[in-house]
């Protein structure tokens, strides 16, 4: 990880614009192709960074606001679910999972939503929920991130639990549970309906955008793909498409390394029922205990 400061300053100077800095249109147009670039690169791998594990609420199985992807499913006996394309299938497993329809109208909307630049208090006139809705998730205006609530007030006053990448609101539209939000459902092998409980669900986020020098670009390594991407999109929008072109070599190769620098899941050890024994003449090997047990 990184924070995207320096990647600003270095797209600036890549693009041969020394002003760069004090010119506030060709900072939000970097932070906007940087993030264009983010999302790129978020949505072509599973990347460890962004793994999260989540137990749904039972007989609800409502997913996380910032869910990008379903890795694992397992129910509170840690039975991994199969995934299957919809309801009132059959399936060669006895326990599966599906996206059943979708939140199709918010907990909570209005335009009244205020809060500052980074800022993390939430006001309105009186358009939240009239009870708490801690560890919802709300999405605001046209920013990309979905936001978890952290503490609720009253119906005008909320607290995010991380800061608002974006420009300060007075009057911005929201929507807290908003519509689309993904929601789970379960079966049998026969497709008839199943009502697991202690649902665990490991899943990649969709991280935050970045807006402050400070923000975490949240992969791994030096997110050198990130900037190679970001760059093509700058190159292209200034008119250099052919030069952009010729950078996706780079981009590939970036990427790669990215990947390799990704923790890896240790190479698990064969146990000594798999393996020869070295220190006795009377260890044998997995098939031969086998064989030995039959003939008994």
């Amino acid at each position: 990880m990184m924070p995207c400061g320096p990647m600003f300053s270095e797209l600036t100077t890549q693009c041969n614009l020394p002003s760069g800095t004090s010119d506030e249109r060709w900072n939000a147009q970097v932070r906007e192709k940087t993030n264009e670039a983010y999302r790129d690169v978020v949505g072509i791998y599973p990347w460890s960074e962004l793994r999260e594990v989540v137990t749904l609420e039972d007989n609800v199985y409502r997913l996380p606001g910032d869910m990008l992807r379903v890795l694992d499913v397992r129910d509170a006996d840690k039975l991994p679910y199969n995934f299957m394309a919809g309801a009132n299938r059959n399936s060669v497993f006895n326990k599966n999972w599906y996206f059943d329809a979708s939140v199709s109208t918010a907990l909570a909307s209005g335009v009244t939503l205020g809060v500052e630049e980074y800022g993390t208090a939430l006001t309105s006139t009186a358009e939240f929920p009239a009870t708490t809705c801690i560890g919802e998730w709300v999405r605001i205006g046209s920013n990309t991130g979905a936001y978890k609530i952290a503490a609720w007030t009253s119906t005008s006053a909320m607290t995010l639990r991380d800061n608002f990448r974006g420009d300060a609101l007075s009057e911005g539209r929201f929507q807290i549970r908003p519509k689309g939000t993904r929601v789970m459902a379960f079966a049998d092998n026969s497709g008839s309906a199943l009502t697991p409980s202690g649902v665990v669900v490991t899943y990649i986020r969709m991280p935050l955008p970045v807006y402050d020098d400070s923000d975490m670009i949240e992969l791994p390594g030096n997110c050198s793909a990130v900037r190679i991407k970001a760059l093509q999109k700058l190159l292209a929008m200034l008119g250099f498409s052919s030069a952009a072109d010729k950078m996706q070599s780079q981009y590939v190769a970036a990427l790669s390394e990215m990947k390799a620098t990704e923790a890896q899941t240790p190479i698990i050890q064969a146990t000594p029922m798999f393996r020869r024994g070295t220190g006795s003449r009377q260890s044998m090997s997995y098939i031969r205990g086998l064989s030995l047990i039959n003939q008994g």
